[in-house]
């Protein structure tokens, strides 16, 4: 009986030994480095988000009083825009207004458009004109590049090497080297936009200066070193 207990037991330690070989490996030494660049370009395509909201005692009177005024935000945008221009509606809500009890005292109607256009110097002209026909809120005015995703591949390959460059120095001056890469994580970063709240209409007309817009990339890689 002893001679069988000792042979299971010397079963179990192989099993282990096989099903789990790591507890007898080292980890690995590694470093961890973040590469960061940025590629330059100018846009090609202006994105303005343009609200309408109507607030009435009735739901059905707010929503009537919101289509008509969209349509003339809608005219008004259309009356400057050109053939390639893009008009999409991105939103459309109605919602109770509360008083302080709580009582429903009318609702409120929300409807959101955006404007896609290839000509950016009619910028201006699009907040203009969105502003006289009565629209409450512009919003989220953004430049954009149609090969935005070569600009991001060719930022991801500049941030990588910035990275090796840094790890290889770090690893020189501690002694080490670079055996080969564990784990890249990528992150992509939005260029900012503009953001406008109330619209209300100006004597001056808007000046939009379009300028280049940063493609932003962040690598962070693990190396493994000895």
């Amino acid at each position: 009986m002893k001679h069988r207990c000792a042979v299971t037991v010397l079963s179990l330690l192989l099993v282990l030994a096989v099903a789990f070989p790591s507890l007898a490996e080292e980890k690995p030494s590694t470093i961890e480095i973040t590469g960061r660049a940025a590629v330059m370009a100018l846009p090609t395509t202006i994105v303005i988000s343009f609200s309408v909201e109507c607030d009435s005692p009735k739901a059905q009177a707010a929503v009537r009083e919101n289509a008509e005024r969209t349509e003339k935000v809608l005219a008004a945008l259309k009356k400057v825009s050109d053939k390639d221009t893009k008009l999409r509606t991105t939103g459309f809500a109605l919602s109770p207004v509360y008083e302080k009890t709580e009582r429903v005292i009318g609702y409120r109607v929300r409807n959101t458009v955006v404007l896609e256009s290839k000509d950016l110097d009619r910028a201006g002209a699009f907040i203009d004109e969105a502003a006289e026909a009565g629209v409450s809120r512009i919003g989220n005015l953004s430049f954009t590049n149609d090969k935005e995703e070569d600009l991001r591949k060719e930022a991801s390959l500049e941030a990588l090497k910035g990275a090796l460059r840094d790890a290889e120095a770090l690893a020189k001056a501690a002694g080490l080297g670079i055996r080969r890469i564990l784990k890249i994580s990528y992150d992509s970063r939005e260029h900012p936009t503009i953001v406008m709240r109330e619209a209300a209409p100006a004597s001056a007309r808007t000046p939009i200066v379009v300028g280049e817009i940063p493609v932003q990339v962040e690598v962070r890689v693990t190396f493994e070193v000895n």
